[in-house]
């Protein structure tokens, strides 16, 4: 039976396959909710992991230039203490 009998769009085709895939599988529909919220779980860690080592990345990036800074400083202090 399709779902809006004035139309035969992609829609129709497109739930009535869902539909039959659903049901192919054999699963209630609380199952089908588990499995779409876990890959919802899931896309949610993945994004949260990538944006997460994108942000430690560039901070090491920064804590690496500002060490260089501090050392550079340090060793001209070096320098003109030695030099007095």
């Amino acid at each position: 039976m399709k779902m809006n009998q004035n139309s035969d769009g992609f829609w129709t085709h497109y739930w009535a396959s869902v539909t039959a895939i659903a049901s192919a599988a054999g699963l209630t529909t609380e199952q089908w909710i588990y499995i779409f919220c876990a890959i919802f779980g899931a896309l949610l860690s993945l994004g949260s992991y990538l944006g997460n080592r994108r942000a430690l990345s560039v901070r090491q990036d920064e804590e690496e230039k500002r060490t260089e800074i501090l050392r550079t400083y340090l060793s001209s202090r070096k320098d003109n203490s030695a030099a007095q």
